[in-house]
């Protein structure tokens, strides 16, 4: 077996994969059971008037053996050797006191199972419920998820009819073909073709991939880079942008970048990173940002895996994806996990097409597995659309239009004219002693009110895209700030080192 391990090779902006595991995609071989034989059930109607007594003879004279019945419907069920089934269905069916005789056909559930090779080793997809997702949808070609990476191979058999054109970032030209392979993986674990009967499934396997090359062959790149290519998938029509990259030092022209994608209505994701510590990683750390750390099969996290109040949510961090020339393989990291939000996003973007990227971002928030490491949880996608289902409703009147939602953790309302109003609820412990809340705020006052109970003070922050605190109140419940700022994303942290469960309702200009 082999390993390949990556780490920034310089803070400016290394790709954040842990590693890639050659796996087969077939299980082990077992021995073969003793031969036995089979049987089948069939559905007896019978007609009204007929005794127990005389079903059980005719069922005998049939070959049959009774199993149970369905006395509401007057039907009974019975089985026989597979290969007497049709001669008994023949005998049934013409005894005056049947009504009917039918085979009892299999049924399942209707979590949508694609017949790709590598499916049966690929656990993180039934982890996040994207079966059950597919059932809605498994994505819209018009959706264009954004590939932000090291290129991606063309010509990978499970990624044909996925690519739409991209760009190269590193070398200016229009030819974003993977000379390192890292790019391919990311590319593969969020639109690989599904149910193709090749390789593995993807999460959005019918949503466009857009490979914008801002990585170099050695796995690094500049921010600028990062900044040109967020602009250029977003210019080009990306509904979603991955970066399964980062850095150690915050960037207003990251921010910038990432302001100006969101104010296009562009979901964006990026990779925690790959330290196992809190310290924030960039461009996931920057507000509007849903920064992704990796879990295991139980939803722990992965111990090279970065974590914290500032990280949204986390995903399966090991995942059987595509790669260059062919290749399939295990691929593990926060570079792993981040194209499975990503692929998520691309879900819901395509289930609710009206849906605002906020919105949309607002749901995988709301849906996720509480996990005490990040700040929402672990990514459902079943949960997410079901979210965007629920609160795709909008009333609206000459002066105000309200969203509702079925889950109680966020709700919004545009009041008269210039203002946004969104409310969050939640909940601290000793575990998860901070959580942290977006806002995109026009100039003007942005005013917070945290309710709280159960604790007998929390602190309240407003800090700025680059960290700066911008305002803070600590102390009894209820704490009030209202800073005038300007416009931009604003991240507001409730803190405090007891159990308390609040609600945070924050007023912005729009």
């Amino acid at each position: 077996m082999s390993h390949w391990h990556w780490g920034r090779a310089r803070w400016a902006a290394g790709i954040l994969g842990v590693a890639v595991v050659i796996a087969p995609l077939s299980g082990a071989s077992a021995a073969a059971p003793e031969p036995s034989t089979p049987s089948v059930d069939l559905l007896v109607g019978l007609r009204p008037g007929t005794s127990p007594a005389h079903a059980r003879v005719l069922e005998r004279d049939a070959g049959t053996t009774y199993v149970r019945s369905i006395s509401q419907l007057g039907v009974e069920v019975v089985s026989v050797p597979a290969g007497r089934a049709a001669a008994a269905l023949g005998t049934l069916r013409r005894d005056a006191r049947v009504a009917f005789a039918e085979s009892d056909h299999r049924v399942q559930a209707t979590d949508t199972t694609p017949n790709d090779p590598g499916w049966p080793n690929q656990w993180s997809l039934p982890k996040v419920r994207a079966p059950l997702a597919w059932d809605t949808t498994t994505g819209s070609p018009s959706v264009v998820v954004a590939v932000l990476d090291t290129g991606v191979d063309s010509t990978q058999p499970d990624l044909q009819g996925a690519l739409v054109p991209g760009r190269d970032v590193v070398n200016n030209d229009a030819d974003p073909t993977d000379d390192h392979g890292h790019g391919t993986y990311v590319a593969g674990i969020a639109g690989a073709r599904g149910n193709n009967a090749l390789g593995v499934a993807s999460l959005c396997w019918s949503c466009a991939v857009m490979p914008v090359k801002v990585l170099g062959a050695d796995g690094t790149g500049s921010y600028s880079n990062v900044a040109a290519g967020i602009t250029w998938a977003t210019d080009h029509g990306a509904r979603v942008i991955t970066m399964s990259l980062g850095g150690a030092a915050s960037s207003t022209t990251l921010s910038a970048a990432v302001d100006y994608a969101r104010q296009r209505d562009v979901v964006v994701v990026a990779s925690a990173g790959n330290d196992g510590t809190t310290t924030p990683n960039y461009p996931a750390a920057i507000p509007g940002v849903l920064g992704v750390a990796g879990s295991d099969a139980n939803d722990a996290r992965y111990s090279w895996s970065t974590y914290g109040s500032w990280v949204a949510l986390t995903a399966p961090g090991c995942n059987l994806t595509t790669g260059r020339s062919g290749w399939y393989g295990t691929f593990c990291g926060t570079s792993s996990s981040t194209p499975v939000v990503a692929g998520i996003a691309g879900l819901a973007r395509s289930a609710a097409p009206s849906a605002s990227g906020v919105t949309v971002e607002q749901a995988l928030r709301a849906s996720a597995v509480p996990v005490a490491y990040v700040a929402s949880g672990r990514v459902d996608a079943a949960g997410t659309i079901a979210r965007l289902g629920s609160s795709s409703t909008t009333t609206s009147t000459t002066a105000t239009s309200t969203t509702t939602s079925t889950t109680a953790t966020s709700t919004t309302t545009t009041a008269p004219s210039t203002t946004l109003t969104t409310s969050f609820s939640g909940s601290l412990n000793t575990k998860t002693t901070s959580r942290t809340y977006s806002v995109t705020a026009g100039a003007g006052p942005l005013s917070a009110a945290l309710t709280f109970t159960k604790a007998p003070s929390l602190t309240l922050t407003v800090r700025a895209a680059d960290g700066t605190v911008v305002a803070q109140a600590s102390g009894p419940s209820v704490l009030r700030l209202a800073p005038n700022v300007a416009r931009g994303t604003y991240q507001l942290v409730v803190s405090g080192t007891a159990s308390a469960s609040f609600t945070l309702t924050v007023t912005t200009a729009t």
